[in-house]
């Protein structure tokens, strides 16, 4: 984001009726940069030629400090939890080896193919960046790169702050774009160039057509010519949004709480420097001469070896003799003020639940409560994913078509006109959020057969019971005409 200098407020919120200011490209790149140093935890600091307006339009303490600041947690979290854990090498639906991507299928020779681009897009490891940037930056790019030199078709991320301009049709499918961003020039690699690649479908036409620029001027930089198309069909680009909330781009986890979590910050970097300045209490200087020259009663000016000297100074008085002291710092209930900000930070976690997440699993947390507090944050993961499933399986439909196109050996018998007419049929399978816990198991055992214990007690027979639970016939024979059941029938005073 180096192009990124000023701040506007208003490019950080929307209404979806006049979203226009939010998508804008300069708003995106000014909220990523800002997003992005959250999650690094640099957002106050003078590194950034933007910081010092954010710090005056919000009305910050001006040496504010990320303290408690949440992104990164958050960045972290759904990274961990969106598509996490290793992928089936063979692509398959998750019932015999785990797969953070299972895949459902009724066609045997998508897992060849899926497996295949997987392997050439370094996948394993990439979809974690792509749930990174997607939850601290709110989007995240798919793009289907096809490398007919090197014989590859494979899945490439795509910074959205380089997205200069998309279009859409009313279903979400690109139609266009334009990539704006800076690299190295071919010819000389000590300046930046700027590079532009221009994509649009032909109206009318299968024909895609791109277009390669450096600084405005037509450039070969995928080859020979700056100008060619290609028969796809389709855009091979997938846009995906974190949280959906009906605009053209999406919101960052951070987006709500970027107030609360401000309101924290100030706070807590206040109480800090106030509990620093007690700490070094301030001396009246009673009976002594003055120093030459002017008292000092403002802080030293800032400098390399003391950047923020208004965190530690207190300016120092001189009285005559006889002089009474004063505090000259103000006195504040520090137990109170934590109290503050703890209700603050409360607040802002009941917005979002997953910041509890590692003080659940702690202590002698039975598995039931452990269930009930995490349901919150598992139905939030299960609706996050829908997102990131439909744009993985598109993007992937898509490699498989072009793939097909090139004749590449596990994509046989797939084309161009897979993708159109439907037969790349296969979804992305439901997965657990949380991982199961065997005690977990064992206590969900437990219940279940002090409960159905109860029922026979009552005069209910144990076939009905387990048929209620919807256990299958065999599995219900098998229990009722076990040696162990017969035992406890009959010490129950039943007939066996």
């Amino acid at each position: 984001m180096a192009g990124v200098q000023a701040f506007r407020e208003a490019w950080m919120s929307a209404d979806a009726q006049a979203a226009s200011d939010f998508g804008a490209f300069a708003a995106r790149q000014m909220r990523y940069a800002i997003l992005w140093s959250l999650f690094e935890n640099t957002a106050y600091r003078n590194v950034h030629s933007w910081s010092a307006q954010v710090k005056a339009q919000y009305g910050l303490y001006k040496a504010i400090r990320n303290i408690y600041n949440p992104a990164n947690r958050l960045g972290i979290f759904w990274q961990a939890y969106l598509m996490g854990g290793a992928l089936d090498p063979g692509a398959g639906d998750g019932s015999s080896v785990p797969s953070a991507l299972p895949i459902v299928t009724d066609d045997e020779r998508h897992r060849e193919a899926i497996a295949q681009v997987w392997e050439w897009s370094s996948w394993m490891a990439r979809k974690d960046i792509m749930s990174l940037w997607g939850a601290v930056l709110g989007d995240v790019v798919l793009q289907v790169v096809d490398a007919p030199d090197r014989e590859k078709v494979y899945l490439q991320l795509v910074h959205p702050g380089a997205l200069q301009e998309i279009t859409t049709d009313n279903f979400g499918n690109i139609k266009g774009y334009i990539i704006e961003e800076y690299r190295t020039d071919p010819e000389n690699s000590d300046r930046q160039v700027r590079y532009k690649e221009v994509c649009e479908r032909e109206e009318g036409s299968d024909a895609i057509e791109y277009t390669t620029y450096r600084d405005d001027a037509l450039y070969p930089w995928m080859g020979d010519t700056a100008k060619w198309t290609e028969p796809y069909g389709f855009v091979p680009m997938v846009l995906v949004k974190h949280n959906d909330v009906g605009l053209q781009w999406g919101w960052a986890e951070m987006q709500p709480v970027l107030s609360k979590a401000r309101e924290i910050d100030d706070q807590a970097s206040k109480l800090s420097d106030q509990v620093r300045k007690l700490v070094d209490a301030p001396w009246l200087f009673t009976g002594v001469s003055k120093p030459s020259g002017t008292v000092k009663t403002t802080h030293t000016a800032a400098s390399d070896d003391a950047p923020e000297p208004w965190r530690e100074e207190i300016p120092i008085v001189y009285g005559p003799a006889g002089a009474t002291a004063t505090p000259l710092v103000a006195p504040l209930d520090i137990a109170a003020a934590l109290e503050h900000i703890n209700g603050i930070l409360a607040e802002l976690e009941r917005d979002l639940p997953e910041l509890q997440h590692d003080i659940w699993a702690g202590g002698d947390t039975s598995g039931r409560a452990l269930r009930l507090a995490r349901q919150r944050v598992s139905d939030k993961v299960l609706m996050r994913r829908i997102n990131y499933d439909e744009g993985n399986k598109r993007a992937l439909q898509m490699a498989i078509s072009i793939a097909g196109m090139r004749g590449y050996d596990a994509f046989r018998g797939f084309s161009l006109d897979s993708y159109k007419a439907g037969d790349l049929d296969f979804s992305i399978g439901a997965r657990n959020v949380f991982a199961a816990d065997p005690m977990d198991d064992i206590e969900q055992e437990q219940a279940f057969w002090t409960a159905a214990r109860t029922a026979t007690q009552t005069g209910l027979s144990l076939d009905i019971f387990l048929r209620r639970a919807q256990w299958s016939e065999d599995e219900i024979q098998q229990v009722m005409s076990s040696p162990y059941y017969a035992t406890w029938l009959a010490g129950q005073g039943g007939v066996v």
